[in-house]
């Protein structure tokens, strides 16, 4: 499975079933749990890798007569990024196109600064009833339109978080055995982790995501294309320092380059510590995160697995 296409695949939290489509037609013996989590084991292994398969995106929440869609955020969006952007609204059986409508400049007396409640997504549709007729309601969700660019050493997409992740845990399943899970819902709570780890039999969860960069009073000197970074701290506190130590120590002895560094926000090695079960997270840098033109270095995905790999075979 190549990284494209996963992050041309739609996710907005809660409603990850392409991704997890893509993810089960890649590995054997896949389960997904009741939550929507997906789950294999290689050998017998005692170490987990995670990655959550949702993204950030916005949710229908009504229609207005002349068709206009109203919309609430899912997840970390900030409202700067929103006016003049394309979406793309989907279900089970439907796509559809759309934009978030912004007055343009020669209406405008000054600047306005707009926040999300006062945006729409114009889908092009005369009234409600055209939007409802192709398949549009409340509670549809609504992806960023896709974006798969390579510029010189970097990788520009739409859904790097975390589907640089995903990729790197498929790419190390096809190296080394392990628990491999894909988890639903992070971007809004860790949720499908919180529901997976107070039940899963391992001795370590190792988190894989992405990591906002490179703001030194977050993440310090950290830099792309310099390694993937453990991180050893963010908004939901520290994680397992004797882990860290392992990870660091595994690295150097690989000789696989990491760096280290404290990040915003939170990962699933969040709800993988509060349920008792050791867990540090691996960050690959993006810049730009939460937007449609995430851009992360094709050396620290390369290092990323080659990291995973080593740590699934001296964990075990």
């Amino acid at each position: 499975m190549d990284l494209e296409s996963l992050t041309r695949a739609l996710g907005v939290s809660g409603f990850e079933e392409e991704v997890r489509r893509l993810i089960l037609g890649a590995v054997k013996d896949g389960e997904v749990d009741e939550f929507g989590n997906v789950l294999t084991k290689t050998g017998k292994s005692k170490v987990a890798f995670v990655a959550h398969m949702d993204e950030v995106g916005l949710l229908v929440t009504s229609i207005e007569e002349d068709g206009k869609l109203r919309f609430r955020k899912v997840g970390g969006v900030d409202d700067r990024i929103l006016p003049g952007s394309s979406v793309v609204l989907y279900g089970d059986w439907f796509k559809v196109e759309g934009v978030i409508g912004v007055a343009p400049p020669h209406f405008q007396q000054q600047q306005q600064q707009v926040s999300w409640q006062d945006l729409y997504i114009d889908i092009g549709a005369a009234n409600r009833q055209e939007a409802e007729s192709m398949g549009i309601g409340p509670m549809t969700p609504a992806a960023f339109s896709r974006r798969y660019v390579e510029m010189g050493k970097f990788v520009s997409a739409t859904a790097l978080d975390d589907r640089a992740g995903c990729w790197v845990l498929l790419e190390a399943y096809r190296r080394a055995d392990a628990t491999y899970v894909w988890t639903v819902q992070e971007e809004v709570g860790l949720m499908g982790a919180r529901a997976l780890s107070r039940r899963l039999d391992v001795n370590y969860a190792v988190v894989v995501d992405t990591m906002a960069c490179c703001h030194p009073n977050w993440t310090g000197g950290v830099k792309p294309g310099n390694g993937p970074v453990l991180r050893l701290f963010d908004n939901y506190g520290a994680y397992n320092n004797k882990l860290a130590k392992k990870v660091l120590e595994i690295a150097k002895r690989q000789g696989i380059p990491i760096q280290i560094g404290s990040g915003g926000g939170g990962t699933d090695a969040g709800a993988f510590f509060a349920a008792g079960i050791p867990a540090v997270a691996i960050g690959i840098l993006t810049k730009y995160s939460h937007s449609p033109v995430e851009m992360a270095h094709k050396d620290d995905l390369k290092h990323a697995v080659e990291l995973v790999v080593a740590l699934a075979e001296e964990l075990a």
